[in-house]
């Protein structure tokens, strides 16, 4: 092995070390439950505790979620995250709330891990794709059907151990939702979470956490990466 090689490694070693030394990142997400239990077991199951921190909660609308990182910066100036991230829903935010938000984080370079039309639809993708539009309702009847026919129980937003009960299909997911946006892309020309159900992006920032500091990886990142 040539010396550049073995000063190429020692700057790789050092920059991954730096990043686990650092809180490296911030997260705001829409409720303070489901995806809030689920993140908090992965940070866990990846090491993570410390690593990564989650904005106050303000409001379940997109633009409180995204203002509660804008938040949480102005009063903790010192501290540099590798990365932000906004997880929020469509749901009833208007469309011009919707598409504010989305400027905005681009403006601000925040990530958003949008789910069209709930964030259960992550959830659901770890057992089934989903091609056709949905909503809440169906979302949770489905999720109540595979988790009484896996685990024996029904599917509760206030249920703590989720992340730990479908870890082992997680992979499924990734694929699933990425597919899920390839085909939303193949038919509209473009990525638009507004308009397009069923859609969930919470993938990428799973990815994102599970890959945290592997150097050679970064984030796939809404609206940053198209």
């Amino acid at each position: 092995m040539g010396t550049d090689d073995l000063k190429k490694k020692e700057i790789a070693r050092n920059t991954a070390k730096k990043r686990k030394e650092q809180k490296a990142v911030l997260i705001s997400l829409e409720d303070e439950k489901s995806s809030k239990y689920y993140f908090e077991k992965l940070l866990v199951d990846k090491k993570l505790t410390g690593k990564v921190i989650f904005a106050k909660h303000i409001g379940t609308d997109a633009e409180s979620v995204l203002e509660a990182i804008v938040k949480h910066k102005r009063e903790h100036p010192k501290i540099v995250y590798e990365k932000e991230w906004a997880v929020f829903d469509r749901d009833d935010d208007s469309k011009k709330q919707i598409n504010n938000t989305i400027q905005r984080a681009k403006d601000l370079g925040v990530c958003i891990a949008i789910s069209n039309e709930a964030y259960e639809l992550w959830l659901l993708l770890h057992f089934e794709p989903l091609t056709r539009g949905t909503n809440r309702k169906n979302l949770n009847k489905k999720l109540n059907e595979h988790f009484l026919n896996y685990f024996g129980q029904d599917y509760s937003k206030s249920a703590q151990d989720v992340y730990v009960l479908i870890i082992g299909f997680q992979n499924k997911a990734i694929v699933n939702a990425k597919n899920l946006r390839l085909e939303q892309v193949r038919n509209h020309g473009k990525l638009d979470p507004e308009k397009q159900n069923p859609l969930t992006l919470v993938y990428q920032l799973v990815e994102c956490l599970n890959s945290l500091y592997d150097e050679e990886k970064d984030c796939d990142c809404f609206p940053q990466n198209r």
